[in-house]
């Protein structure tokens, strides 16, 4: 599974879905999101279900793409079966460089 927070952080690959949803979750709930798109995205990421919901997602769309602005802008959050570009570079979401 791929992650990816555009403009926010580079993508990240994780063997379960679960782990990526963890990671995803741990790296929005930091950033300075409204109230309902934080409500949202915890429910999309981190609630009972949300592995099964975005699952369910994959499964129908192929990849996951969520809209949410920050004060710079429009950002997205992508979820990916698999990342053909980012080799053994991929990292943890937040992880240094």
């Amino acid at each position: 599974m791929t992650v990816e927070l555009t403009g926010v952080a580079p993508p990240a690959w994780f063997a379960e879905l679960a782990d990526a949803l963890a990671a995803a979750w741990g790296a929005m709930k930091l950033l300075p999101l409204d109230n309902a798109n934080y409500c949202a995205f915890e429910l999309m990421l981190a609630r009972p279900g949300a592995v099964a919901y975005m699952t369910e997602r994959l499964e129908c769309d192929g990849a996951v793409g969520l809209t949410f602005v920050l004060p710079d802008g429009p950002h997205r959050l992508w979820v990916r079966p698999d990342c053909a570009d980012c080799g053994s570079s991929a990292r943890a979401l937040g992880s240094a460089e």
